[in-house]
């Protein structure tokens, strides 16, 4: 008896989904596979910091090195303005830790980045928010626990406001360093609205460097240009950036060009410019790969990485409204970007506390690259009022595959990175979860999310 009700049961379950198809709620070119978490139980990923945040315009935020040992090297601001940089042992699940600067400044634009030299000793670079930019030293090859004195790089003065690190090493330039950011300027009426792109490089692996050069110049427009770099490690550097910020133009548009011995370049390859003939760039003489004359809705970037061609590949939100962010995708196929949007992201990830007024209305919660394989991103978006974590495939025909990474969070995920220098094998995530208020005003911490590929 039992046996005829359940199969009755199921006839009437079938014939219900066949009249009331699933809907599940994402575009219609999207493929959602029912697939378990990558790891069965949410709360296995780990907390690899308890008090840190982060930003995402100063790169590599997060470095995986395998050789003595296999780590994550990463760094964070806490919640007193310390300049922290930690390891994680992916085998052990060890820690190190280490205050590079004490109670520096509260603001999260101040996360340090790094860098591997080739003996296995570390270079981590960090600033203090519009004023100066710092450098360390580790002692010991894969050893965080030990560093060299401070120094400082570049240094404000009565013109001169420095903001994000950027550094990059090019073995085909005899492993010159360069290191990226942005310099306010101060203008002949007396007031900070020339901002440039500035560089340093060492020939030296850090001991001195050059002069500051800027790369780019902004043409004195009231609002900051936006940053973000991708590199063969080689010979080419490739620079993703807008013409200021959203929250204070509405004709915010997405612009690319790229660095190869010695010379600029657009997009398609077209020379711009070298050194020798004359920098800055003005932005207004680089192409566009998102053009707000053409579509008036301001934008800003998230990523940029470089495939298998060494064809660029970048993400960047639309903002229709502040409270409707858009993740687009765009891939460069050798003559012309291809690109198409990839979800609604929800709105801002900034908690307005009470009493206080919206603050960053523009700060999405994030979408990035897997570098080895650019067909797949990572990415913060709002779901039932929190922000979750997902991995996204995107197939040849647009289609996506969808992987649920966090879900029914209590607090919001945000801010995901691909940690940079895994170049095979899965790719290792981390993420801040918490309480987003302000760059100034954070309870979040850091997990991380790492599969073996055996």
């Amino acid at each position: 008896m039992k046996k005829n009700q359940q199969t009755t049961q199921i006839i009437i379950l079938l014939f219900f989904l066949l009249l009331h198809p699933w809907n599940i709620n994402v575009q219609a070119n999207i493929q959602q596979e029912k697939e378990e978490l990558l790891f069965p139980d949410k709360d296995k990923y780990p907390v690899v910091a308890e008090d840190a945040s982060w930003c995402w315009f100063s790169d590599p935020r997060a470095i995986y090195r395998k050789s003595k040992k296999e780590a994550v090297y990463f760094g964070y601001i806490n919640s007193k303005g310390d300049v922290m940089i930690k390891s994680y042992d992916l085998k052990t699940k060890e820690a190190d830790e280490f205050t590079l600067h004490r109670e520096l400044q509260r603001d999260d634009h101040n996360v340090p980045s790094l860098l591997f030299l080739p003996d296995g000793k570390l270079l981590a670079f960090y600033g203090h928010h519009n004023r100066n930019i710092f450098m360390r030293k580790s002692k010991a090859a894969e050893n965080i626990r030990e560093w060299e004195d401070e120094i400082i790089l570049l240094k404000e003065d009565n013109k001169n406001r420095y903001c994000y690190v950027n550094p990059v090493m090019l073995s085909e330039e005899n492993n010159r360093i360069y290191l990226f950011g942005r310099n306010i300027v101060k203008n002949t009426k007396g007031t900070y609205t020339d901002t440039r792109t500035y560089c340093i490089y060492s020939d030296d692996l850090g001991k001195t460097w050059s002069e500051e050069l800027n790369i780019l110049d902004n043409l004195g427009m009231n609002s900051r240009q936006y940053i973000k770099f991708a590199s063969d490690n080689k010979s080419r550097i490739d620079f993703l950036f807008t013409n200021g910020h959203p929250g204070q133009e509405n004709n915010i548009s997405v612009y690319h060009m790229y660095y190869k011995e010695g010379g600029f370049y657009q997009t398609n390859g077209n020379h711009i410019t070298s050194p020798e003939k004359g920098i800055p760039i003005k932005i207004n003489e680089v192409n566009k790969v998102y053009d707000t004359d053409h579509t008036p809705i301001r934008a800003w970037i998230w990523d940029i990485t470089l495939d298998k061609k060494n064809r660029p590949v970048i993400t960047y939100t639309r903002y229709p409204s502040y409270t409707n962010h858009q993740y687009y995708y765009a891939k460069w196929n050798g003559e012309k970007w291809n690109e198409f949007k990839i979800a609604d992201a929800g709105k801002y990830i900034t908690i307005i506390k009470p009493g206080k007024k919206l603050s960053e209305h523009y700060y999405s919660g994030g979408i990035v690259l897997d570098p080895n394989n650019p067909d797949v991103v990572f990415l913060s978006r709002e779901i039932n009022g929190r922000f979750e974590i997902e991995k996204r495939t995107i197939k040849e025909d647009g289609n996506q595959v969808i992987k649920t990474i966090t879900n029914n969070s209590t607090s919001d995920n945000v801010r995901p990175y691909v940690v940079s220098g895994k170049n095979h094998g899965l790719p290792i995530v981390m993420w801040m979860t918490g309480y987003y208020y302000h760059y100034t005003d954070y309870d979040t911490k850091l997990k991380l999310l790492h599969t073996t590929d055996d």
